[in-house]
């Protein structure tokens, strides 16, 4: 099923009222409007969404889910990139970055001291930002760089994400997009109250602290963008759909002049404008309760001063009457994107177009689904609304398939917008997108995150909740004459078109000054952290899964194994049969699950049998790994037998296609060599287990063109038939009692008496690494990428808590020791960190990595800093002591449910285990100290061979410094692919 780019609420009523009860209401007042506070409700809202207003105009938006003591947080501010000045774009982005670095009472050893010199540095950088001078310019940013080494030293750095950290919090990031900037934590509920008060003070004021070292991270962010065709298509389409608003003529990240000249007052000026409580939320979603809540945000944000905010003001576009066409060039793959320009969020076109994009794309049985991607026309085809304030942009692509043009890939897209406009498309499939919309939804808000997404969105584009809540059912009531004359009327010769070609790409890199690296104080806490640290928070006591108990396991009148756990919180279900073989064990078994969703049946044609399960609501998938086949059904629980009775067909009945498999082929041998031409494709799996395993790798254990073009469609179809004749087991999670399930299956899934055994699976030997090797691809892009591995001894459960704490501690998030003085100290790279890893099976190894991703000169750097601390890892027991405590909530407040639970328990089963691993984990995290960190460390990490796995320009990467390291070998794409 499809992944929506824009998250609505779907329900089955419109009327909005107003909880207003007080706490002296009749025992019989229902639970949900027991409460203190008016509420802004939506009857039947899924959600059961509560919003309420501070006086000063700060939003309070509240989902309960009580699946786990979590929360996701969102602050949102109703501000992104079209605000920036168009003299200082990226402004947006950079602020945002600022916000991790404390204010007056955060971050700071001595305020009084440390305001001085960073008012003498925004001078400095006015100055830098209105001089020409080459000379000058260098001399005033060498003045820059040694004022901020003097103020660093004042600095506390990561005190923000220390803090947040020590909460248990999980996922601490933040965003900024077109119009909002978004500040996000997924923290323990138990929590909410330090929470609160940390991210009060976080917003009551703006200190550019450590200012021009995270602008070298921006820097990078910037050349990192550079080397996304992606990007530079997305760029392409916005500057060609958008000649005067915002949209268009700046982007997020901003221009690469205007970060070359950063102004500290401009963007001062810009928190000051925007920064304000009518301009902002508090979006919460999980387990809360609304009273305690609205009086704990009133305490803390209350005191935030309300100002006016300009409305934002825009010219509106000129209409476009003739196809525009972009060809840009890039390294990877080519693929051709078309967009439109639409009305805005609130807007009746909005709801239409995201009707008119399941009627073209809905993963199943829109007209691209089956015209261009079951019919092979093309390599893969989507669409996909981008709903925005003041204009929405319909995006549709396609990647040819070989010897197929962008002209002809666009023209096959074009064809489908032309089915919409003409009416061609069956009368049901308005209604069973619908219906998809809701299912998809039902689904995705099972997750808080979801959740707080839609109430980000309805915020951010001032939508009223009901119109939100209503969406689905008014956009059930459209008529297909509507959507043909909206389609009409919004999709004629008015759109971009981008090819992107494969090529060198025409960039443009930043090239970033000199900058001294400054001193990160590990040791040393402001007064505010210190008051933090002290109020206490009540604890929560861990669950731990008891597998035999939460999993019941029978068996049906065949005797296949059956798993089953009930879904308690909606009518959705998952049914899995599960073959403990894969790749490994038959490459051709792989490639025929992966040929079953082309064809269909006696009865059915694949286009039919698509269509067949959409109108259920269902969707059946089939996956190969390297040792396991899943073929799935899931859906709603109402179409659960038809579901299996059709399943069942295809699994027995399906039929061979000459055409189809001759297509698959050539598509399989097209994705083969696109994958060539993909960065991390070729660096994260390619080189990963070419250094993993040498020339025999399972990367390579796939059958040849030569080998697929001698297989029989026929003898695949029979490969499919025998999917039940092996031995397998059924997961279900649903709704329906086990007896009932057990009972369908009795009746749907016909096996033979005796079941096949698996073929016996190819192994793969792990290369020992016994000296340094450092493995170079050449690929054309801007910045260079260096990931580090080193093979350990083989899995040890006694070493899961000790590299749980070590990851935490030195490797992993923006508090660790490893992104601390990688990017925070030295700004050598955007992205840098390191773990000890975990196997999935007991007979795999652990393995050290460390990775940076650096700008090419400062590769040399960057690897000398990461390989001083993997061999002398710096000791702070205080960050060593918030990283235990921050371990320790996390496993306090996650939940194991659904069915993640037999998931979890396939992993444990995996490695050897039958209990929650958790539990060992969370005593054993207990009782560990620095010096058993310290210990694990010298144990583990420091000393170690490594495998440098390099991907770089040639012509800018000094492969002298490569050689440097160890043993140089350059790997072309044929010995990593092994094609």
């Amino acid at each position: 099923m499809k992944k929506l780019n824009h998250f609505l609420v779907g329900t089955l009523s419109l009327t909005l009222f107003f909880a207003s009860c007080s706490s002296e209401e009749t025992p019989d007042t229902p639970e949900s409007t027991r409460y203190k506070y008016d509420y802004e409700t939506v009857e039947g809202d899924p959600l059961n969404t509560m919003i309420y207003t501070l006086d000063n105009g700060l939003k309070l938006y509240m989902s309960i889910n009580k699946d786990e003591p979590r929360v996701q947080t969102n602050i949102a501010v109703n501000t992104g990139s079209k605000q920036d000045p168009a003299d200082a774009t990226g402004l947006a982005h950079y602020l945002e970055h600022m916000l991790f670095k404390g204010t007056s009472r955060i971050g700071t050893s001595n305020w009084e001291e440390e305001s001085k010199l960073l008012q003498q540095i925004s001078d400095l950088y006015e100055q830098h930002r209105n001089t020409t001078d080459a000379v000058e310019r260098k001399a005033i940013y060498h003045q820059i760089d040694s004022i901020s080494n003097v103020a660093s030293g004042y600095a506390i750095a990561n005190e923000y994400d220390k803090m947040v950290a020590s909460l248990g919090a999980k996922g601490t990031n933040a965003y900024t997009s077109l119009e909002q900037t978004v500040y996000i934590n997924d923290i323990p509920s138990n929590e909410l109250e330090k929470w609160l008060k940390l991210e009060s003070e976080r917003f009551s004021e703006l200190v550019l602290r450590l200012f021009h070292t995270e602008l070298e991270a921006v820097y990078e962010e910037f050349n990192r963008g550079q080397d996304s065709d992606g990007q530079q298509a997305y760029f392409a389409i916005m500057r060609n759909l958008f000649k005067k608003h915002s949209y268009g003529t700046q982007t997020t990240i901003g221009k690469g002049e205007h970060l070359k000249n950063p102004s500290m007052e401009k963007i001062h000026a810009y928190f000051d404008k925007y920064y304000v409580p009518n301009n902002m939320a508090i979006i919460l979603a999980g387990d809360l309760d609304p009273d305690k809540t609205v009086e704990l945000v009133e305490q803390y944000f209350g005191g935030m001063e309300r100002k006016e905010v300009e409305e934002f003001t825009f010219e509106p576009e000129d209409e476009i009457t003739a196809p525009i066409e972009v060809d840009i060039e890039g390294t990877n793959a080519e693929f051709v994107e078309i967009a439109y320009r639409i009305g805005g969020a609130a807007s009746e076109d909005a709801l239409k177009l995201q009707l008119v994009d399941g009627i073209l794309s809905n993963g199943q049985a829109g007209l691209i689904d089956l015209n261009l991607v079951q019919k092979q026309k093309v390599l893969r085809a989507s669409s996909g609304p981008y709903i925005n304030k003041d204009y929405s942009i319909m995006f549709l692509s396609a990647t040819p398939r070989e010897g197929q043009s962008l002209e002809e890939a666009r023209d096959l897209l074009l064809e489908q917008i032309e089915l919409v406009k003409q009416g061609a498309f069956e009368d049901w499939l308005m209604d069973a997108v619908v219906k998809d919309l809701k299912l998809s939804e039902t689904r995705q808000f099972e997750n808080n995150w979801a959740r707080a997404s839609v109430m980000t969105d309805a915020f951010i584009h001032k939508r009223d909740w009901a119109d939100m809540v209503s969406e689905k059912d008014r956009m059930a009531k459209i008529t297909k004459e509507e959507v043909v004359a909206f389609a009409n009327a919004a999709f004629g010769d008015n759109y971009v078109v981008v090819n992107k070609r494969t090529g060198e790409p025409n960039v443009f890199k930043i090239e970033k000054p000199e900058i001294t690296p400054i001193q990160i104080e590990r040791e040393e806490q402001s007064a505010f952290m210190t008051e933090f640290d002290s109020v206490q928070s009540s604890r929560l006591e861990p669950v731990f899964i008891d597998y035999e108990s939460a999993i019941s396991n029978k068996a049906t009148a065949s005797g296949i194994p059956f798993s089953y756990i009930e879904n308690t919180t909606n009518e959705v279900f998952e049914l899995y049969y599960i073959l403990d073989m894969g790749s490994d064990n038959d490459k051709e078994m792989a490639l025929a699950v992966k040929y079953l969703p082309y064809l269909g049946t006696s009865k059915y044609s694949a286009e039919d049998l698509q269509k067949e399960f959409f109108k259920l609501g269902v969707s059946f998938d089939v996956f190969s790994s390297r040792d396991r086949v899943y073929v799935t059904l899931s859906g709603l629980e109402e179409s659960l037998e038809q579901g299996i009775a059709l399943f069942e067909e295809v699994l027995s009945d399906v039929t061979p296609d000459e055409q189809a498999y001759t297509d698959f082929v050539d598509g399989i041998m097209k994705k083969r060599a696109d994958a060539k031409l993909n960065k991390s494709r070729i660096h994260r799996r390619a080189m990963m287990d070419f250094a993993k395993y040498g020339d025999d790798s399972p990367l390579k254990n796939i059958l040849s063109k030569t080998d697929m073009d001698a297989i029989t469609p026929a003898s695949l179809v029979e490969k499919i038939k025998s999917i039940t004749g092996f031995k397998h087991r059924v997961f279900y999670y649903g709704r329906k009692n086990e007896a009932d399930v057990i009972a369908l299956l009795d009746q749907y899934h016909k096996v033979p008496e005796q079941l096949a055994d698996y073929p016996e699976a190819k192994t793969y030997v792990e290369q020992e690494m016994t000296a340094n090797k450092v493995y170079f691809v050449n690929y054309d892009m801007v910045q260079a990428e260096m990931l580090m591995i080193s093979k350990a001894q083989p899995f040890d459960k006694g070493l899961m808590a000790k590299s749980n704490i070590f990851n935490q501690y030195f490797g992993s998030g923006l508090s660790s020791i490893v992104f601390q003085e990688i990017r925070e100290s030295k700004a050598l790279a955007y992205s840098a960190y390191s773990y000890f890893s975990t196997p999935g099976k007991k007979e795999d190894s652990h393995y050290v990595q460390a990775y940076v991703g650096s700008q090419v000169d400062k590769l040399e750097d960057a690897t000398a800093a990461i390989l001083e601390l993997m061999n002398d890892m710096p000791e702070a027991e205080m960050q060593f002591e918030a990283a235990k405590e921050a371990a320790l909530k996390q496993i306090e407040t996650s939940r194991t449910t659904k069915t993640s639970i037999f998931w979890s328990y396939e992993t444990a089963k995996k490695r050897g285990l039958s209990q929650d691993s958790r539990k060992e984990i969370y005593n054993e995290i207990q009782n560990i100290t620095m010096a058993d960190v310290k210990a694990f460390f010298e144990s583990n990490i420091k000393g170690r061979n490594y495998s440098f796995l390099v991907i770089g320009n040639k012509e800018l990467v000094d492969t002298e410094v490569l050689k440097s390291l160890g043993e140089y070998q350059e790997l072309t794409l044929e010995q990593i692919f092994g094609y």
